[in-house]
């Protein structure tokens, strides 16, 4: 079923109050966590998975601004107002990527962006729209480096969930560059591939869900090789091996 147009892409983005009640969690637990009032498992957990909540919200957002930009009217209001529960599939975009998150311990994307390129007729458009999904992703990444600078001499806590959200952002940005139908790696090259490639990769990126299931099941082989990726973009960005190692450690739950 196409998604509704939405009216409130022509005015500025109004966050929704669902997107606002997760920050407000995100950001209670991070000054809990950093002046020592909450500690344990639970806390770190939380703190960790609605950061990366909110970043998938603003991945969706940005590829879903720069998409009306480019011509796609149809686009769910949802994500213009970065309401995760309004999201147009919520599924692959959200629940998928937590969850596999959670059970495999890398990040994992959250599929190509909500904008349909079939809209926008420029090339280049269409990769701009594709882009900025992982172009607001390496912010966010560089957004945590800089709260680990102004927090790395006070709390081991908080600097070891910064460290780890840092580190499931950068596994999350390798992957979703990959080339493959579903994620954003795909939409950036397919504006130039053949049409009867393109044909076929789009009929396989409508089922992003299953590839994020897949790269999943076959996350042993994908995790050597994104770890050895990712790992060194976060140290690049300043943050220390063992405030990852102390960072997962705090959100292990079993």
């Amino acid at each position: 079923m196409t998604p509704a147009p939405s009216r409130s892409g022509h005015g500025p983005a109004v966050p929704s109050a669902n997107f606002l009640l997760v920050t407000l969690i995100f950001a209670s637990l991070g000054f809990a966590l950093g002046l020592g009032a909450l500690k344990g498992a639970g806390a770190g957990f939380v703190f960790v998975m609605t950061g990366f909540v909110l970043a998938l919200c603003l991945h969706e957002f940005a590829h879903a601004r720069s998409g009306r930009k480019a011509g796609d009217t149809t686009i769910a209001a949802g994500y213009l107002t970065l309401d995760p529960r309004r999201f147009g599939e919520p599924i692959p975009k959200l629940v998928l990527p937590v969850l596999l998150t959670i059970l495999s311990g890398i990040g994992l994307p959250g599929g190509y962006g909500p904008a349909d390129r079939q809209r926008m007729p420029d090339r280049m458009r269409q990769m701009r729209a594709a882009a900025a999904g992982p172009g607001t992703s390496l912010a966010i990444l560089l957004v945590l480096a800089l709260l680990y600078g102004l927090t790395r001499a006070g709390s081991n806590a908080l600097s070891g969930v910064l460290a780890v959200s840092a580190l499931f952002q950068s596994t999350a940005l390798v992957l979703n560059l990959l080339p493959i139908p579903g994620l954003d790696g795909y939409g950036l090259v397919s504006p130039w591939l053949p049409e009867a490639w393109r044909a076929l990769g789009d009929r396989l990126a409508r089922h992003a869900g299953l590839v994020l299931v897949g790269i999943f099941l076959f996350s042993e082989i994908f995790g050597r090789v994104v770890f050895r990726v990712s790992f060194p973009l976060t140290t690049l960005l300043g943050f220390t091996p063992q405030d990852v190692v102390t960072g997962y450690r705090l959100i292990r739950l079993w």
